[in-house]
């Protein structure tokens, strides 16, 4: 049983193509350009968190509401810069649970 109001979450793991960054320059990178194509209103009904990043791989796990998941993999598609740097974020799999992409 879920709780009342609870959301339906998605897992999106994703790939950096583009220069170093740590998890915080990131997770502001993606949040400005998220907030930038969704707008206020849209990034928040969307419900995006940078979940896990490893700077050694250049992989990371976002989170997104379920029925933002097909718009949160159009976002990542079209992204292309962070930080004023040539950037891509290459999705790779989704999921309902984190578990299944940690062992991708």
């Amino acid at each position: 049983m879920t709780k009342a109001g609870a959301l339906d979450r998605r897992y999106i793991l994703f790939e950096l193509q583009g220069p170093e960054m740590d998890e915080k320059s990131l997770k502001h990178a993606i949040y400005a350009e998220a907030l930038r194509f969704f707008g206020e209103y849209g990034i928040s009904h969307a419900a995006l968190k940078l979940m896990e990043y490893d700077p050694s791989t250049k992989k990371g796990i976002l989170r997104c509401e379920r029925d933002y998941l097909e718009k949160m993999l159009g976002f990542l598609a079209l992204v292309s810069s962070l930080d004023g740097s040539e950037a891509r974020l290459v999705s790779l799999k989704s999921s309902g649970t984190i578990k299944s992409l940690s062992t991708a």
